[in-house]
C-alpha cells in the first residue's frame, strides 16, 4: 500500500472520531498509522495491513473501555451543567432537615434541596435549579417577574 492510501485511511478515521466520539476512530487512526510507519520501513502490504489491524484490535480491547470512562464522565459532567438555570416542578417537597425532596426537571426526577438552610418548598412550586451535585439539584424558588413580589 502506498502512504498516501494510508494517509486517506488515518484522516477518514479521525473524521469519523470527531463526528461521534466513541474512540473507535482514534484507534482505527493509531492502528492506520502503525501501518504508515510500516509502508515507510518497506515491510509488505500484508505485514503493513496486519499491523494495523492487530494494533487497531487491541487498543479497540484493551485502551478504549478506559478512555470511555473518561469521555463518559465528561458528557455527564456537561449534561448536569446544562441543567443548571432550569425551571423545575417540586413533585415531593422539598426540606433540607429531612433530607428529602424530588423534582421533576425536563420529563426526569432528581433529588432535590433546596440552597437555603432549612427551607421547605411545597409540591408544585416552581423552582429555579441553582446547581447540580451528582445526582442531586440543589434549587431556589422561581422568583415571579414585576411589582417585586
Amino acid at each position: 500500500m502506498t502512504p498516501m492510501i494510508w494517509l486517506i485511511i488515518i484522516i477518514a478515521a479521525l473524521v469519523a472520531e470527531f463526528i461521534r466520539i466513541e474512540l473507535y476512530g482514534a484507534c482505527a487512526a493509531a492502528g492506520s498509522l502503525a501501518g504508515l510507519a510500516a509502508c515507510l520501513l518497506g515491510l509488505a502490504d500484508i505485514w503493513q495491513i496486519a499491523i494495523a489491524v492487530g494494533l487497531t484490535v487491541f487498543l479497540i480491547v484493551a485502551v478504549r473501555p478506559v478512555g470511555m470512562k473518561y469521555v463518559m464522565r465528561a458528557r455527564r459532567e456537561k449534561e448536569l451543567m446544562e441543567l443548571e438555570g432550569c425551571d423545575a416542578i417540586v413533585t415531593c417537597r422539598i426540606d433540607n432537615a429531612q433530607n428529602a425532596g424530588i423534582v421533576r426537571i425536563g420529563g426526569r426526577n432528581w433529588s432535590a434541596r433546596s440552597n437555603r438552610p432549612n427551607a421547605v418548598i411545597r409540591e408544585g412550586e416552581v423552582v429555579t435549579v441553582i446547581a447540580m451535585r451528582g445526582e442531586v439539584a440543589y434549587v431556589d424558588i422561581k422568583r415571579k417577574k414585576g411589582n417585586g413580589r
